[in-house]
């Protein structure tokens, strides 16, 4: 999971508890974790926009290998839009994930993949499109 300043707790705390819950689940029937979960950001801690401070790891290499790559939404994705070092990070990342997920609640829909910018020619927008379409990226196109 992908965090910056001001990004939307919920955004991150919500989705890593789902992988958790799931990671419990398969445990507790005598298997394996199927998921090893990070918050990475650049630096060692993150303020989310309510206030609270974020443990982080920093930013993997590129090209590591990783099966998802999520992206919390939240305030502070426009800032993090700016910073080119970050947002090649996570088109070069992007390149190597299975599946690339954005997180986006109260207000900022698709912030992590108009963050992102790497979408053109995928479809990981499906469904946003009538929901909300001033947050789509102007090269990527929804179908459906």
């Amino acid at each position: 999971m992908l965090a910056y300043p001001s990004v939307q707790l919920l955004d991150v705390t919500g989705p890593l508890q789902v992988f958790a819950s799931a990671n419990d689940l398969v445990t507790e029937a005598g298997g394996m974790p199927p998921y090893a979960l990070r918050v990475v950001a650049q630096g060692g801690k993150v303020t989310a926009s309510a206030g609270l401070g974020l443990a982080v790891d920093p930013l993997p290499p590129a090209g590591a290998g990783l099966d998802t790559l999520m992206i919390a939404g939240g305030q502070g994705v426009e800032a993090a839009a700016a910073d080119a070092l970050l947002v090649g990070w996570v088109r070069e990342r992007a390149g190597h994930a299975r599946r690339i997920a954005s997180v986006c609640n109260r207000g900022v829909p698709a912030g992590g993949l108009r963050f992102a910018g790497w979408a053109a020619g995928g479809d990981p927008l499906v469904g946003l499109r009538r929901a909300c379409p001033a947050f789509l990226p102007p090269a990527v196109r929804v179908e459906g």
